[in-house]
């Protein structure tokens, strides 16, 4: 199947070959006797991707109107053998790609010197480890920013089911509950984890509550909403979940905030599901032998600063807000000093 291209300014016209001659060769040979020596190439080098553009494509367009017959069989036999890939070796084919392409990602972050490692997968015993892991997303971000990646461990003994999480903030909390939650999911779908060293519970199912904006649509306040989406989650977990919750019922005065976690917790408990708990409740880290205390810490010579190391200690209930006031000049004398200036 032989077509011809005109191209004249921005205008393209496509029509049947009507056995035209190679004019390129013509002047090629035309032009050979004034040839000194080796010149500039300004000859065009065609793509070599599988891909059109949206030119190629229009004039794939015309081409089809210049011969439907053929493309009309070929139509037909598309149409006629859809069916010819194999279901498996087709969903084979499409998720190994994802698996390629993560080991791909993930080989950046080895020539960093970041671990990963096949984790250990138990249905039954929700022991479970860590060792170096780290929030692989945040990781990206620092590692093109050129940022160090902090790395933490953690561990479930017995009949331990809970990490409370507590400490200053803009100390790393989030970050270990949001790597608890993909180490595991990543575990589920057997993919290397963030860690050296790590044996893991395979789950049924993954909940989280992160804070989320309001839903004008909705007309609920944010403590209603925090409710609602608590009972969602309670209603469909099941001994073999992970919930993990990010400071939920924040909008509310303390002691019914303190009520409404600790009942929460009661059925989590009474689930015996796995669970990562950020709160500034210190009250729930010794809440019954389940829960386990986890504290952010900070530079001691300094504590505006953070370590970024979240360690299993008892909950201090410091949150070291006056060095962060401090750092940003929101003390009562420098607000008051400002304001006299």
């Amino acid at each position: 199947m032989r077509y011809c291209v005109l191209i004249n300014g921005n205008s393209i016209k496509v029509r049947q070959y009507a056995s035209e001659s190679d004019y390129s060769a013509e002047v090629e040979q035309t032009f050979e006797k004034f040839k000194q020596g080796a010149v500039k190439n300004y000859a065009v080098k065609f793509r070599s991707e599988a891909e059109m553009n949206h030119v190629e494509a229009q004039i794939l367009d015309a081409v089809v109107r210049l011969y439907p017959d053929i493309f009309g069989h070929l139509d037909q036999y598309c149409e006629e053998h859809r069916d010819y890939v194999d279901e498996k070796i087709g969903a084979f084919d499409r998720e190994i790609q994802f698996y390629l392409s993560y080991l791909e990602f993930i080989a950046v972050f080895k020539r960093a010197g970041l671990n990963f490692c096949y984790p250990r997968m138990s249905e039954d015993h929700k022991e479970i480890y860590n060792y170096d892991g780290f929030d692989l997303a945040l990781a990206n971000k620092l590692r093109l920013e050129n940022a160090m990646v902090v790395c933490n461990d953690f561990f479930l003994n017995g009949q331990e089911r809970i990490f409370i999480i507590t400490g200053p903030n803009q100390g790393g909390k989030t970050t270990f509950a949001r790597a608890f939650g993909q180490i595991h999911y990543l575990a589920s779908l057997g993919c290397p984890v963030p860690g050296r060293d790590a044996q893991l519970f395979l789950f049924d199912r993954l909940f989280t509550h992160f804070e989320q904006e309001e839903n004008l649509a909705n007309l609920r306040g944010k403590l209603q909403d925090d409710l609602v989406r608590m009972r969602e989650i309670l209603k469909q977990a099941t001994p073999n979940s992970i919930i993990i919750m990010n400071e939920v019922f924040t909008s509310t005065a303390l002691k019914d905030a303190i009520f409404l976690i600790r009942k929460v917790m009661e059925q989590i408990m009474q689930l015996d599901a796995l669970c990562a708990c950020v709160t500034f409740l210190d009250e729930l880290a010794s809440l019954s032998e389940t829960t386990v205390s986890m504290v952010s810490t900070i530079v001691p010579e300094n504590p505006a600063l953070r370590t970024y190391k979240v360690i299993r200690k008892h909950a201090d209930g410091l949150a070291y807000a006056i060095s962060i006031a401090e750092k940003y000049r929101l003390t009562y004398d420098a607000l008051k000093e400002r304001i006299v200036s």
